[in-house]
């Protein structure tokens, strides 16, 4: 636009030159004459090679520029695209348009008052000693003609729409203006209706009939946060907006129809359609101007989903087993993949981001920062769970299913996830347990020691025996205890040893291995039963006598 304006000051210049040229001319002899029609002459010839540039300027400027108009009669006479020293487009075109506005009702064809003035200058057009519209040479420029060519279309446009308008005045084209205009407003009236009928009669009685089905209410767990009630009167409310919606556009459709009928209000109708057509026409250029980074944007989309897809599909593979890649193990293909999937997303938003629109402006940087800042410091330990989380999976201590011990919860791994290890106990509780304690934790897995490839783990049982009973006896009957078992292994076979001389009794500690973790209890609960059924069997006392007496100290006093 400053080249423009350059080459619109070098063309005003080179008038002012012109116009003293040829004024020096009328008043010289033929000898000084002659030099200035050589001068002229070359002064013409140099601004021709000028103009052709000009006029591509200007073309390439006109595409993209937004004029002013001046009007008569709600019809456009004039698009104003220059500015004068003084006055900017917009206010030349209200200037004009006043100008016009009061003439207007003064003359009638054949319009012989209306002529067109040169004034060096500007060319303008007059209505008896008023001017109503100056063509500069910039306009000139800006419209690909001459001054005096310009001025003679706007002139016939001028008096086509001062004609027009007159004609508007008359009786019966103000009765079919009126006839029209009520027709809109009838029209306008049953869309409302209607829409009323559409929204109460369809769209709410299927909300309302439909409220048991659609709206069951929010619950966490035993919380009920929204019932179905308040949420069908929320759909009811959205329902409500969107018909009152549908009255404003329909409103404001009309209303320019209704101000494109009469003249005197067609400039209304143009400025209520711009304030659509404008913005609608600056979202289609923009999304024209960033369709190359929107297509890019796809592509990269399109790239990495179909590269999840495929490490997704070769996790699969892993994890069942039909694909062996060596020292890597079945169980950590998903979290494998769910990390490089981590990875893929940041990588897809690195290149994603600087395609984005307004992606460079300091508000976008700002809200960005300002998310990251929140990020780090609201989950800091949502982090922490998820590394240690990644650390259990490839320490592999436990899968779904073990039943381990960590700290003081004890029974069953029923899921694994990213930031939490859900643990069910024999009393059938859930316990949830975070990442990050598992890792600071000791962690006892019995399902990898009763695997098939070792002994089995080992079911301990205490038990309290008199000392009127004799070791030798007592082993091979709890060894036999332990036997009778179910899921007690005979190989290895149950062992004894003396665990403690206690005051009142002997302690001996049987250890029978097992297969069967989960069943602990069970099988510890059937060794005490059948210790109970062998010492009664072999009228071995495990009840322990106790004795009181008193002593001098001369001697050493046993009960019998």
């Amino acid at each position: 636009m400053e080249q423009i304006n350059g080459y619109v000051s070098d063309s005003v210049a080179a008038s002012i030159r012109e116009a003293v040229i040829t004024s020096q001319i009328a008043q010289s002899d033929s000898a000084a004459g002659k030099s200035l029609r050589a001068q002229l002459s070359k002064l013409r010839t140099a601004d021709s090679a000028k103009l052709a540039a000009r006029k591509r300027a200007i073309d390439s400027v006109k595409l993209r520029a937004l004029p002013a108009y001046a009007t008569v009669g709600g019809d456009t006479v004039m698009e104003i695209y220059a500015p004068t020293p003084t006055l900017s487009p917009s206010e030349r075109a209200a200037l004009y348009n006043d100008r016009v506005r009061r003439v207007v009702k003064e003359f009638s064809p054949p319009f012989d008052s209306l002529c067109i003035v040169d004034n060096g200058l500007s060319v303008d057009i007059a209505f008896g000693e008023a001017s109503l519209i100056n063509i500069t040479a910039a306009d000139a420029h800006w419209a690909g003609m001459d001054k005096s060519a310009l001025a003679d279309a706007i002139r016939g446009r001028v008096l086509a729409a001062v004609a027009a308008y007159k004609k508007s005045l008359g009786f019966w084209n103000i009765l079919r203006m009126v006839g029209l205009s009520l027709a809109v407003v009838a029209v306008l009236v049953a869309l409302f209706v209607l829409v009323n009928r559409a929204f109460r009669n369809v769209v709410d009685r299927k909300i309302v009939g439909n409220r048991e089905k659609w709206f069951k209410g929010i619950r966490i767990r035993n919380v009920e946060l929204l019932t179905s009630e308040k949420l069908t009167s929320a759909a009811l409310f959205v329902s409500k907006i969107m018909r009152y919606a549908v009255y404003v556009i329909l409103l404001y459709a009309a209303l320019p129809m209704i101000f494109a009928i009469f003249p005197a209000t067609r400039h209304l109708a143009k400025l209520l359609f711009s304030w659509i057509a404008a913005p609608l026409v600056s979202m289609g250029e923009g999304f024209i101007t960033y369709l190359p980074n929107l297509l890019r944007i796809a592509v990269i989309i399109v790239v990495m989903r179909y590269i999840l897809k495929f490490m997704r599909y070769i996790a699969a593979e892993i994890e069942t087993g039909r694909l062996v890649i060596p020292k890597f193990y079945p169980d950590w293909a998903r979290a494998t993949f769910n990390l490089l999937r981590i990875f893929i997303y940041a990588f897809t938003v690195v290149l994603i981001f600087p395609l984005l629109p307004n992606s460079d402006s300091s508000i976008f940087k700002g809200v960005s920062v300002f998310i990251g800042v929140l990020f780090s410091i609201g989950s800091s330990s949502v982090i922490s769970n998820m590394m240690a989380g990644l650390v259990i999976t490839y320490m592999r201590s436990f899968k779904i299913g073990d039943r381990i011990k960590v700290g003081e919860v004890y029974g069953d791994v029923v899921e694994k996830t990213l930031f939490v290890v859900r643990v069910q106990t024999i009393k059938r509780e859930v316990i949830t347990v975070p990442n990050s304690s598992i890792l600071s934790a000791n962690v006892v897995n019995y399902s990898t020691a009763a695997g098939e490839g070792g002994p089995g783990i080992v079911i301990d049982v205490d038990v309290s025996v008199c000392y009127d009973t004799a070791w030798d006896k007592v082993y091979p009957l709890l060894i036999e205890a332990a036997l009778g078992a179910e899921h007690v292994l005979p190989d290895p076979q149950p062992f004894v040893f003396t665990k403690e001389l206690a005051d009142f009794a002997t302690v001996y500690s049987l250890r029978a291995y097992t297969r069967r973790p989960d069943l602990q209890a069970v099988i510890s609960s059937n060794i005490y039963r059948n210790v109970l059924d062998v010492f009664r069997r072999e009228n071995v006392e495990m009840i322990v006598p106790q004795y009181r007496s008193v002593r001098n100290g001369e001697k050493f006093v046993r009960p019998e």
